[in-house]
């Protein structure tokens, strides 16, 4: 579904973008082109920016610094390749301003993110259901069964609450795309776990029931920030 919605919001931005380009100077073909030259940062902007943990720290800073540029520096490219080297006409002075492209870029990258979050709680509040093949034999699993999803050499194991492990090639990529985010958390390249299983948290390890999984330190900024944020939740919580 945010899938859906996220081609259907792009799909209504390209002629709004194409409008506003075409009050430039350009032909309406050509500002569809142009228009679509922005939505590689656009789609940048939304995979890059969940990852950015957004707090009062160097590494915070440089992350926004570093996707900033890189969007910037990839919306010029094209822009220069479709205006100079396919020749499609005119190259107005605007769109070498900084400011106009940002303009341009924040305002449609924010609320996507805002539509995207919406629709992301509105999920997390349904049932929601896996299918994949576990030993030859089609499985729809509840993803509130899931305990935690293990990466093995050739295959994924997924540990459920009641014990049971199913085994599928389903990549553990797949699986970080598929699970609900406010659900599920990826601690370490073999290891994705269920948030509300959690008994413990430290910056190499979590505790789950009855096991305990490593954290790698890819991933130990995240891990910790789930800690800070139960933290928080608990001090704002009223006393009896």
């Amino acid at each position: 579904m945010r899938t859906l919605v996220t081609i259907l919001y792009w799909g209504l931005c390209l002629p709004l973008l194409a409008t506003l380009f075409a009050s430039l100077g350009y032909d309406f073909a050509s500002s569809m082109l142009v228009g679509a030259m922005f939505l590689p940062g656009l789609l940048m902007i939304k995979y890059m920016l969940p990852q950015i943990r957004f707090k009062m720290s160097w590494q915070s800073l440089s992350q926004i610094i570093y996707l900033s540029l890189s969007v910037f520096v990839l919306t010029y490219l094209l822009l220069f390749i479709i205006n100079y080297y396919l020749k499609i006409g005119i190259y107005p002075p605007m769109l070498n301003n900084p400011v106009f492209l940002l303009l341009i870029i924040a305002p449609l990258a924010l609320i996507e993110h805002f539509i995207d979050e919406k629709l992301k709680k509105y999920q997390a509040k349904q049932p929601q259901t896996v299918d994949f093949i576990s030993e030859r034999r089609h499985v729809t699993l509840l993803t509130s069964n899931i305990l935690y999803i293990e990466s093995l050499d050739s295959e994924v194991a997924v540990h459920t609450i009641d014990g049971e492990i199913l085994r599928t090639r389903t990549p553990i990529s797949r699986w970080e795309a598929t699970l609900n985010e406010l659900h599920f958390i990826r601690i370490h390249r073999s290891y994705i776990v269920r948030i509300d299983s959690i008994n413990n948290i430290s910056r190499t390890e979590v505790e789950l029931k009855d096991i305990t999984l490593p954290v790698s330190r890819k991933y130990a900024e995240r891990v910790i920030s789930l800690k800070k944020e139960d933290a928080e939740m608990t001090t704002q919580s009223p006393t009896a």
